[in-house]
């Protein structure tokens, strides 16, 4: 089964309901809303361009929603952090950006033992709607052009100052998602802040003995 990571960078007490949600919308990132019609049509899009990779693939009906929920948060809130950083990306580093996670996930692929695996199924094995794969670029390419511009204009090399750089670039999306105050609809489950994913809400039923079961608080904030 193809579960390559997309790159290391793209693809690795606020709990979804506690504040309505705008009619319509699977999700809301601060003003904007993700429709349930745009959700359900890229669910649509994930599961016919899955078909031809189920020997290789598996994805269940109950997570892709979730999946690609999750994809189309970390997308507003990438572009948000964009704009609040004031950070510009062409077409072309989308471009170059989306050929080096390829390359990553291609390399990491075969390393698993899997060759000649095509961006579209590694897209398909994370849960990404193939006509989103540009969206993925500028998500990258953001990340990319944060790293430049608080290191002089130019991609950092040394270990120290990328790690420094990647931990100021963290903190900073953690903050868009608390100031976005991201709301899931109930419907499909909840945002974990620990890896930006729509997971399901915390089962409240009661059991036999009366007490519903105790749901884990980790991810449920963001932790900056």
């Amino acid at each position: 089964m193809v579960k390559a990571a997309i790159a290391a960078a793209a693809f690795g007490g606020l709990i979804a309901g506690c504040a309505p949600v705008q009619m319509g919308s699977a999700a809301t990132v601060g003003n904007d809303s993700i429709s349930s019609s745009q959700l359900n049509s890229e669910v649509a899009n994930l599961k016919s361009a899955v078909a031809p990779y189920q020997s290789q693939v598996q994805l269940t009906a109950a997570q892709i929603p979730k999946d690609v929920l999750g994809w189309l948060i970390r997308f507003k809130v990438r572009e948000n952090l964009a704009t609040t950083q004031n950070l510009t990306v062409t077409a072309s580093q989308r471009d170059q950006a989306l050929e080096d996670i390829y390359e990553q996930a291609a390399q990491q692929a075969q390393q698993e033992g899997v060759n000649n695996v095509t961006l579209t199924e590694l897209a398909v094995a994370n849960g990404l709607p193939p006509d989103l794969l540009n969206e993925l670029g500028r998500y990258q390419a953001i990340e990319i052009a944060y790293a430049e511009a608080h290191n002089g204009g130019k991609l950092p090399t040394d270990t120290t100052t990328v790690n420094t750089i990647t931990k100021q670039f963290n903190t900073a999306e953690c903050h868009v998602y608390a100031a976005d105050s991201v709301k899931v609809n109930p419907q499909y489950g909840q945002l974990n802040y620990s890896q930006y994913s729509v997971v399901a809400a915390p089962d409240t039923l009661s059991r036999a003995g009366g007490t519903p079961a105790k749901s884990s608080t980790s991810g449920t904030s963001p932790s900056c």
